[in-house]
């Protein structure tokens, strides 16, 4: 409840301010608070690098919209071999995925997933066709250490469902922005790859390192 200030009519400017902002101070303020932090990544195949893919997470109460945007090119005898471009936004509700809206051109080759819950399911579409579910799902949500459960996980380019195992490697220091940092190391299996995920030990993330197909190293570093 806000308390009641007067101010008499022979008080000074000075005063009559100061008095105001207490009044301000006393209002009663909302129970949420929005929160929001990015992580910019620059990423690297091998000892080269080869682009940017920037994360902004925002959040309300309950409700979390998380913006991704990625844009990958390699490069031979300064020619362009390889082009990789990505957009993502997700609104998850606590711990589950409510809505995404992705797009992807891997080298020249489209996709899509659009999905959002309705009556207690998620509908997905994507360009290989349209699939429901009942229950939590996940995305690959690397952002957030503690929504990486369950068996399967929601490819974000493919909307496929992909069944993962998930560990803890162990502490590990690594260098962050220069700086030797005590980090927690996990790690994300599936039959397709592997994704090695560092965050520090408040829980914020700053490294992921995998391999691809050639058994080329692909790193992002925190910038």
């Amino acid at each position: 409840m806000s308390r009641r200030c007067v101010v008499t009519s022979g008080s000074r400017m000075t005063m009559a301010i100061l008095v105001f902002l207490l009044c301000l101070a006393g209002l009663s303020l909302p129970a949420w608070s929005a929160t929001s932090q990015t992580y910019d990544f620059k990423v690297f195949l091998g000892k080269d690098e080869i682009g940017r893919q920037r994360f902004e997470v925002s959040s309300e109460g309950e409700r979390t919209q998380v913006r991704i945007e990625a844009q990958f090119k390699v490069t031979f005898l300064y020619i362009t071999v390889y082009t990789y471009r990505h957009t993502n936004v997700e609104t998850w509700e606590g711990a589950c995925l409510r809505e995404i809206r992705a797009e992807t051109d891997d080298n020249g080759d489209s996709f899509f997933v659009n999905g959002i819950l309705q009556s207690g399911q998620l509908q997905v579409r994507t360009q290989a066709g349209t699939w429901s579910g009942e229950g939590c799902f996940k995305t690959f949500a690397y952002w957030n250490p503690e929504w990486v459960t369950g068996e399967r996980l929601l490819n974000s380019q493919t909307g496929e469902l992909q069944p993962v195992s998930l560990r803890v490697v162990g502490e590990e220091s690594i260098p962050v922005l220069g700086v030797p940092t005590r980090t927690t190391h996990r790690r994300i299996i599936t039959d397709k790859f592997a994704v090695d995920l560092w965050y520090t030990l408040n829980g914020r993330w700053v490294a992921l390192q995998s391999t691809t197909k050639k058994g080329d190293t692909l790193r992002y570093t925190l910038q």
